[in-house]
């Protein structure tokens, strides 16, 4: 019985398409940076920039622009 689910798995193994990374690439990395020339200190993904960012607003107030968010390389 374990030989025949071990056959099994190994089938499915091979039946893999090639369009399947071999590996997980790593996430792209996000900054953030205002035009009062506030900028981020640290690198993270996108959601918490974006929140970080919103946060630098909310703290200056709604008159205050909102930062910019981009890729870091």
């Amino acid at each position: 019985m374990l030989r025949k689910i071990l056959r099994v798995l190994a089938g499915d193994a091979s039946q893999r398409p090639d369009t399947e990374p071999d590996s997980f690439s790593n996430p792209p990395i996000y900054r953030w940076r205002c035009e009062c020339g506030a900028k981020s200190r640290g690198s993270d993904i996108k959601a918490d920039t974006e929140y970080n960012a919103q946060r630098h607003q909310w703290g200056h107030g709604l008159s205050h622009p909102m930062p910019e968010v981009y890729a870091a390389e």
